[in-house]
């Protein structure tokens, strides 16, 4: 079995995103809701469900705490052909191939 080889990041057009961060927040907040149960303890097991399936969405009903986790540069993204379909990838893997940018520069 032959295993491609990484290919050459030089080979590759690049969007360089110049300017362009990200930042991440870390938020603490509330979120309160009624509900109908049967028990305290049906009650529970639907909350927990509720969580695992984020039912409640993003809509806080009170912020507690914002913070800045981190600020990093976008990094560049090279445009690749991989397994057929065209993409910008941040790392290249064995058997991309390069491409030109579209009208749009993706």
């Amino acid at each position: 079995m032959e295993t491609a080889e990484q290919p050459n990041p030089a080979d590759f057009t690049k969007d360089e995103k110049p300017g362009e961060y990200e930042v991440r927040f870390r938020v603490t907040g509330r979120i309160s809701m009624p509900f109908v149960a049967e028990s305290k303890e049906d009650a529970m097991a639907q909350a927990e469900k509720m969580m695992d399936d984020e039912t409640f969405g993003l809509d806080l009903d009170a912020v507690d705490d914002v913070h800045v986790d981190y600020i990093y540069k976008s990094p560049a993204m090279y445009r690749v052909v991989r397994n057929g379909v065209k993409m910008q990838v941040s790392h290249l893997q064995p058997g991309d191939k390069p491409r030109d940018p579209e009208d749009r520069g993706f």
